[in-house]
């Protein structure tokens, strides 16, 4: 074999080695980009303030406390709550208010919408405040 086509042969493997690995380099990047991001967990998704149909609102803070702005004007007006919270896990949130022992509600989150089942099954929708 003469030294003209070892040389040729040579190039012909560097040549086929780099495009082998940008093939693969595309390859990785495009199921970067195309791969559906990964949602925020609930502890941080849930910080911030909710809203429902009938206007009740409900605010949770980044410390784990969170705060339901009563009503006034009712019947019977109902005081300012604080709270804390803890969850349990991806889909279940405990809430502490002040002398009342852990209520535990499955809870979803959907982007902006907050959907709550309480423990007779009913479910409760809630949108994020922007």
């Amino acid at each position: 074999m003469t030294t003209r086509s070892k040389n040729s042969g040579r190039r012909l493997l560097a040549f086929a080695l780099v495009l082998g690995v940008g093939l693969m380099l595309v390859c990785d990047l495009a199921a970067c980009v195309s791969s559906t991001p990964t949602p925020p967990p609930i502890e941080k998704a849930i910080v911030g303030a909710w809203v429902n149909a009938e206007g009740g609102m409900i605010h949770f803070y980044a410390d784990h406390t969170g705060f339901i702005p009563g009503l006034k004007g009712g019947v019977e007006p109902i005081p300012d709550t604080r709270f804390t919270y803890y969850l349990q896990d991806e889909t279940h949130l405990g809430i502490v208010m002040e002398g009342q022992p852990a209520t535990v509600m499955e809870v979803r989150l959907e982007g902006d919408k907050m959907t709550w089942r309480g423990l007779a099954g009913k479910e409760y929708l809630y949108h994020r405040v922007k």
